[in-house]
């Protein structure tokens, strides 16, 4: 099956929802997170009026879907307003027209496969301390000079 993955970069248009989902078979018994925000994706192009840098050339809004586990993670740091570029593949969905029964509404939505936050209009970033995850080997180690075989051809 071939996937077509589309990379873009806009600001989020309202705040991130985080939600969870029950769990299932393919989430191993666990309930799995889902954010899901918009971010408008402007088409812009180089103007030819001196006094405009850019004109808009059709962009529209998608809704982002993303499932990954570190979901809770980037629902702490996304804003309304922040600009991000997104991966992920695209699709068109409908839905029925509140305002007009019997009508449908379209528009783009993109499960993400990663999220990246552009550093436009940020203020300050705070580092987590690095957790160790292996033992650090001991000192004796770092000491011991290595053994040369004396046949190995230079």
């Amino acid at each position: 099956m071939a996937k077509s993955l589309f990379i873009f970069s806009g600001n989020i248009g309202q705040t991130p929802k985080l939600t969870f989902q029950p769990a299932n078979e393919r989430s191993q018994g666990q309930p799995r997170p889902l954010l899901t925000f918009t971010v408008k994706y402007d088409r812009l192009v180089k103007s030819l009026d001196p006094n405009k840098r850019f004109d808009e050339k059709g962009g529209f809004w998608v809704r982002v879907d993303y499932w990954k586990n570190n979901a809770e993670q980037l629902n702490r740091l996304l804003a309304k307003g922040m600009q991000v570029q997104i991966t992920g593949e695209l699709r068109l969905e409908e839905w029925p027209d509140s305002d007009n029964p019997g009508q449908n509404l379209s528009g783009m939505a993109l499960t993400a496969e990663s999220i990246a936050i552009l550093p436009t209009r940020i203020q300050n970033v705070t580092m987590q301390e690095r957790q160790v995850h292996q033992q650090t080997p001991p000192v004796s180690a770092y000491n011991e000079h290595p053994q040369y075989d004396e046949d190995v051809p230079m």
